[in-house]
């Protein structure tokens, strides 16, 4: 038989056969690639979406906070009260407009004092405008004047805004309110957006139809009317554009209004253009790869082809010239440890059983003469051979075939003649080598998935641990953020506190100086009273005499007789004068007796007055000093809560980066366990003995979003700190007064 007549080369259905396995293999293997890749891109498309729109949610949340607490301490002020109830626009405007611009850098711009009626008293960031009743159109204004914080979204005098509203309270009773409030225009997101690399639109619903309040776009926002009207009921509104070079994922949700009542919608266009460009890339290295790897199949299995389609030509031409009687044609191949190998060897056992026969024929030639009977047996041994020879080539076609189909499990157990069961052995021995090479794939194979596996178990878990530790990483940060604003407030208020007392201090040190110079007032007075009683006395001995000097001129004028009775009635005069001289000198006396023991009481009281103002000074110092004391921890403390803040903060960002690092992992383990299941397929192709490798594709489970972590007790810690230092017993401070988007 010539090569001529073979019209279907083996080679090329080998080819053929092979380069379609391997094309199906590649073009599955690069679908689910492409597929995994597909799912990945969208997941991260949506967690940028998500997370965009979180940081703004969460900026707003903290401007409220921020509002609330600015609001709680103007309402705090011991002052505010009177001027509301005096209706002073003056005395506000005067003691807070100063106070605005540092509170403009905090983001609040807006002040407004109402008094009990709900009349706007006083605006300090527009001091001309006032005298209107905003009860109307702001409810939080009528919640507050319940006594009752609250913060939330609602319509200002020219736009919606963000407000905090506090009770001013007096004598129990709620006398006004004041009103701190945020923007929400373009100065307010714009720093928001370029800090997520995002575009942010606020859209309010006015006479039906939606208007643009604030917009950070270069041109318009995305979305149309009916998209937003959708979204502003409830409806899950998720759209992808390219607008000037850019992909934007965009998303739009309700925006509400203190009272839960539906304004407009807060559309946020996140910039994924990274994202979509690595998802394109990733896309075109899975088509290039599945190309390159199926022409290098191609090529593979075309040399491959032709290499044993070459080989078995090769005994193809042998067997053709020993078909047509050339018995010196040299067997190629012999030497070969594959089938290849063992079919040379029959070749040669034919060429062998030829050169016999041609010698059988040429001594049947020579020996005609001998009897009919040796004929016949020569020729029955001669059947013999032949036959066993038909039977060696059919059990080592169907072994070759068995092979073909993919079953390494065949044996050939039935020997052949003693010249050819060396052909078997070697047949057996080659499949038995496959065989063995196979087992060996298979058990690697089960390894590769017991461990893709593991790795699989361990990405998930640890993907869902790192989500509970973002998580409470970042109720951490925004409880640490709350406490350091209060810490920050304590340490205000203790530096007044110290100014207070300081002035306390300087009070009772002049108090202390007026007291002891009281006491020597009263030291010279009691001096002075003894100098007067001595004086007294002095005259009393005056009087005496006196007396005692009239009744001796008496006398004498008595023994001068009628000359003397002129000189008598004097005497009398005189006398009577010494008396009442001398009972007024005693009653003096009495009197500054009397009174200089009440000076000496009083002496007595004013000494121990002025001790006890020593005391208090000695005390007054002392609350100072550790009035100082305080202030310097509390500074410290503000300090290092920062730094701790800081710190929390970086450590969100990290523990936010490792959590998409994890979630990479975990994809990429899924996509290894996926390739094993391939790889267990193709070997399932396989029939290996029953002690062999049993193939069983694992089923691959979808990756699954994580169950949410419970929410943080942190949050709930922060607010506890946040009363306790909020020192207003009006204030409500529970968690469903805020309004969520």
């Amino acid at each position: 038989m010539s090569n001529g007549n073979i019209k279907r080369p083996i080679w090329i259905r080998i080819t053929l056969y092979g380069f379609a396995a391997v094309l199906f293999a590649s073009v599955t293997i690069g679908g689910l690639a492409w597929y995994r890749q597909s799912m990945s891109s969208e997941k991260s498309l949506e967690k940028e979406l998500t997370a965009d729109l979180h940081v703004i949610q969460t900026d707003m949340d903290a401007q409220k906070r921020a509002a609330a607490s600015l609001a709680l301490a103007l309402a705090g002020d011991p002052q505010i009260a009177d001027l509301i109830i005096n209706n002073d626009r003056p005395a506000l405007l005067a003691k807070y407009a100063a106070s605005l611009p540092a509170v403009k850098q905090q983001g609040l711009q807006l002040i407004t004092f109402s008094n009990s009626g709900g009349v706007a008293l006083a605006r300090v960031h527009s001091p001309e405008t006032f005298g209107d009743d905003i009860r109307g159109r702001r409810k939080m204004i009528v919640a507050a004047l319940a006594g009752t914080l609250v913060a939330g979204i609602e319509p200002g005098r020219t736009s919606v805004n963000m407000f905090a509203s506090a009770p001013v309270m007096k004598a129990t009773k709620a006398v006004g309110v004041v009103d701190v409030g945020t923007a929400l225009a373009n100065d307010y997101f714009k720093p928001l957006a370029d800090s997520v690399n995002a575009e942010v639109a606020v859209h309010i619903i006015q006479e039906g139809k939606f208007t643009v309040q604030a917009s950070t776009f270069p041109d318009k926002p995305i979305l149309s009317e009916q998209q937003l009207e959708a979204a502003a009921n409830g409806e899950k509104i998720r759209v992808r554009a390219l607008r000037n070079g850019v992909d934007y994922e965009i998303a739009a949700v309700p925006f509400k209004d203190f009272s839960g009542k539906t304004i407009g919608a807060l559309e946020i266009a996140s910039d994924v253009t990274p994202i979509v460009e690595a998802s394109q890339q990733a896309l075109w290295m899975t088509v290039v790869a599945t190309v390159v790897v199926s022409l290098l199949s191609l090529c593979g299995f075309l040399l491959f082809a032709r290499s044993l389609a070459g080989a078995i030509r090769k005994v193809t031409d042998i067997m053709a010239k020993l078909a047509s009687g050339d018995t010196s044609v040299k067997v190629e191949g012999q030497g070969r440890p594959d089938e290849i190998g063992a079919m040379a060897g029959a070749v040669e056992v034919f060429r062998q059983n030829a050169i016999e026969r041609i010698r059988l024929e040429e001594e049947t030639e020579t020996n005609r003469s001998l009897s009919e009977h040796e004929r016949i047996e020569r020729e029955q041994e001669k059947a013999k051979q032949g036959a066993a020879v038909q039977f060696a080539v059919d059990n080592l076609a169907a072994g070759l075939e068995k092979l073909a189909d993919g079953d390494v499990s065949y044996r050939i157990n039935q020997t052949f003649s003693d010249t050819l069961d060396g052909v078997r052995n070697d047949f057996n021995r080659s499949a038995e080598k496959l065989e063995e090479a196979l087992t060996r794939v298979a058990q690697n194979a089960r390894g590769i998935e017991a461990g893709a596996n593991e790795i699989k178990s361990a990405a998930d878990g640890l993907a869902k641990r790192t989500e509970q530790q973002a998580a409470a990483v970042e109720e951490t940060a925004a409880a640490l953020e709350e406490i350091t604003t209060t810490v920050k407030d304590s340490t205000k208020r203790a530096q007044e506190a110290s100014e207070l007392v300081a002035r306390t201090k300087a009070g009772a040190e002049q108090s202390g100086d007026i007291v002891r110079r009281a006491v020597g007032a009263m030291e010279r007075i009691e001096k002075s009273s003894s100098e007067i009683s001595n004086i007294i006395g002095v005259i009393d001995e005056i009087a005496f005499q006196t007396n005692l000097l009239a009744l001796n001129a008496g006398v004498e004028a008595a023994r001068a007789g009628e000359a003397g009775k002129g000189f008598a009635v004097v005497a009398q005069e005189v006398r009577e004068l010494a008396q009442r001289s001398a009972n007024a000198a005693k009653e003096i006396k009495a009197l500054i007796t009397t009174s200089n023991g009440q000076v000496e009481e009083g002496v007595q009281l004013v000494g121990q007055t002025g001790r006890a103002l020593e005391t208090i000074v000695s005390e007054v110092q002392e609350i100072n000093r550790h009035v100082a004391a305080i202030v310097e921890a509390a500074q410290e403390q503000s300090a290092g809560l920062q730094q701790i803040n800081t710190a929390v903060n970086q450590m969100d960002q990290d523990t936010q980066k490792n959590a998409a690092m994890v979630e990479e992992t975990t994809a990429a383990s899924h996509t290894l366990a996926a390739e094993v299941a391939s790889l267990n397929e193709l070997l399932a192709q396989f029939r290996l003995t029953e002690s062999g490798y049993q193939s069983s594709a694992p089923s691959i489970r979808p990756i699954t979003a994580h169950a949410a972590p419970n929410t943080s007790p942190v949050r709930a810690l922060g607010r506890k700190i946040a009363l306790a230092f909020s020192g207003n017993a009006a204030v409500d401070t529970t968690g469903d007064e805020w309004q969520e988007f």
